[in-house]
């Protein structure tokens, strides 16, 4: 499993899995943690960046995804208050739900699929929902203050003119990195991308990307929560114009 460094308790409350440890070994009692597939009921168990977490049961929010844009609007220190949103690649509505939490003015949320937006939030008022919507070639009716962008089985190099055509001018991106669509399908094993120099690299060449756009990466961290492959994601925190 690893180098064993921080309690199992302790880590799902600090990634944002959860709101407090409190909460984390409740869960971990009632058997609704999984530490690489294996059910655990010691909150003093040690795990690292290497485990796979999961949550088990119904989730606070509507989908995983959720914890990830909640964990880099607390590191990035965010206020999105009365801001205007673009979510692309909605899915189900995690991203659309915290930014709600946020107290949003509104959110334009897009997906290429149809009826994958939660029940619960499809009537929400603040809620404008586009599926069917290919996010590549997007214009919104107008541009908005904060964009955040999950999206699969494309490099989010090819977002760029979405994000320039979109995004007001000096307005901010948190925008998710799924490493095995950046790197090249031959540098990718089992849906896993395990070379760390390469992985470095391709990050550094998207930062490069974002800045030839005219964006400034302002910070990145990893997410939370892995990929489903067990793949590392990223989290960057990007401003439109020279800053």
């Amino acid at each position: 499993m690893g180098v064993f460094n921080i309690r199992i308790d302790k880590y799902l409350a600090t990634r944002g899995m959860v709101e407090s440890r409190e909460k984390a070994r409740r869960l971990i009692k009632e058997g609704k943690v999984l530490v690489d597939n294996n059910k655990i009921l010691k909150p003093s168990l040690k795990v690292d960046e290497n485990n796979k977490i999961d949550l088990l049961g119904k989730y606070e929010y509507v989908g995983r995804g959720a914890f990830k844009l909640k964990k880099a609007i607390e590191s990035f220190k965010l206020n999105l208050k009365d801001k205007v949103c673009l979510d692309i690649g909605s899915s189900t509505g995690g991203f659309s739900q915290v930014l709600l939490e946020k107290d949003v003015e509104k959110i334009y949320a897009i997906d290429v699929g149809t009826n994958q937006m939660h029940k619960k939030l499809r009537n929400n008022d603040k809620i404008i929902l586009k599926e069917n919507t290919n996010a590549r070639d997007y214009i919104n009716e107008e541009k908005v203050d904060f964009i955040c962008c999950d999206v699969s089985f494309i490099s989010v190099t090819k977002m760029m003119d979405t994000f320039q055509k979109n995004l007001k001018k000096n307005g901010e991106m948190v925008v998710l990195i799924k490493p095995q669509f950046e790197v090249g399908e031959g540098n990718v094993v089992n849906g896993i991308v395990k070379d760390k120099k390469l992985l470095q690299q391709t990050l550094q060449k998207l930062e490069r990307s974002f800045e030839n756009n005219n964006f400034k990466v302002m910070n990145r961290i990893e997410s939370p929560i892995k990929g489903g492959k067990g793949n590392t994601e990223f989290l960057f925190y990007i401003k439109k114009g020279n800053i």
